[in-house]
């Protein structure tokens, strides 16, 4: 373990933490005695060794690896790409253990965000494959968009699948437009009613739900949510073993933003070597409605929040978590994950479904 980081661990159960960027570097996760730990979570190559890398490089990509928040999300005038939140120093505030075995490990963010306090709060509980994170923002004015950016590896390729969305785009400018820089495929901006059906440059259809589909690119897209208390998201990667899963509070990131990184860019610290990687980034931004990463400070059209509205006067909190389990034998892609009192059931398109430990009033269900 890297010099810095921290260990949270409950049975069955662990991850490490990096105080400076508020990173979750790592998961793993014991599904049975004997059985191979996963480690789900994607780290980029150069993350963990002492290469030079430019100045203008902010920490979180220097570090890049696991989960971060990010608030504001994107590049803002200001602040490091993604915020203080991902880049900023958070000092340890206390760990609690509950008389039923759930640790809360609880940091404070050393930098102000728009003048509010910000506060981190880690959950394991043993026995649920399961990271439950709470971030609490005390005070401060204005609006700014956020998220949380989880990443996975799935060199073998996976299936994706999600809750209900109304449609997705693309953001009005590609990630990658310079080929001197690097190379972006799909067709910007666009919408879509389903990620099956994805315009590429050329005019082609894609099926984005597998991933990857293509080589040497760098693309995004952007799912709304429909009507939804609890969203998720979900990456079957059959080949890497692995079946990951996030679940948020819809009414407060009612986005999911993919990053499908695979070798599309050719400048430090990238060199075309970051690849097979794709970020589940649970947002509140305009980008379904606008086109970019910004807050407007109020709903879009489609009636979902564009960001997180800060008040002097009271508290906001954010709810967000991802878990991971071994690729269950023939499935081929997750049709529904159901949150019950105290379980969550993951069902697959052929109808087998896997029900697990779940804190649900986590969610406030």
């Amino acid at each position: 373990m890297r010099p810095g980081l921290e260990r949270i661990a409950v049975s069955g159960m662990a991850i490490q933490f990096d105080p400076q960027g508020g990173r979750i570097d790592e998961m793993v996760i014991e599904p049975s005695p004997g059985a191979a730990a996963l480690r789900p979570l994607h780290k980029a190559p150069w993350a963990a060794t002492d290469e030079g890398l430019p100045d203008i490089v902010d920490l979180v990509e220097r570090r890049l690896a696991g989960d971060f928040f990010c608030a504001p999300f994107g590049k803002q005038p200001g602040t490091p790409i993604h915020g203080w939140t991902a880049n900023g120093r958070w000092l340890a505030t206390g760990k609690e253990i509950r008389t039923d075995g759930c640790l809360t490990a609880s940091y404070r963010l050393q930098e102000e965000v728009q003048g509010a306090e910000v506060i981190k709060e880690l959950s394991l509980r043993p026995g649920h494959p399961f990271l439950y994170q709470r971030h609490r923002f005390r005070g401060g004015q204005g609006h700014l968009p956020v998220g949380h950016h989880a990443m996975i590896r799935v060199p073998g390729g996976a299936r994706l699948s999600f809750s209900e969305k109304r449609f997705c785009v693309t953001p009005n400018d590609a990630p990658e437009p310079d080929p001197q820089r690097g190379r972006s495929l799909l067709a910007y901006p666009q919408r879509s009613g389903s990620l099956a059906q994805i315009k590429m440059a050329d005019g082609t259809i894609r099926d984005a739900a597998t991933y990857p589909f293509e080589s040497g690119h760098e693309d995004t897209v952007v799912l709304a949510e429909a009507d939804a208390a609890i969203g998720w998201s979900a990456a079957l990667a059959k080949k890497d073993g692995f079946l990951f899963f996030a679940l948020k509070d819809a009414r407060r990131l009612p986005e999911t933003v993919l990053w499908m990184s695979n070798g599309g860019r050719s400048y430090a610290p990238w060199l075309g070597r970051h690849t097979c990687v794709l970020g589940i980034e649970e947002t509140a931004t305009g980008c379904h409605a606008s086109g970019r990463f910004e807050s407007t400070g109020a709903l879009s059209p489609q009636g979902l929040a564009t960001g997180l509205v800060l008040d002097e006067a009271r508290e906001t909190d954010i709810r967000y978590g991802f878990g991971a389990l071994p690729a269950p034998q023939g499935w081929s892609e997750v049709a529904d994950i159901k949150a019950g009192h105290s379980d969550l059931t993951i069902v697959d398109a052929g109808g087998d479904s896997i029900t697990l430990p779940f804190d649900c009033a986590f969610f406030g269900l």
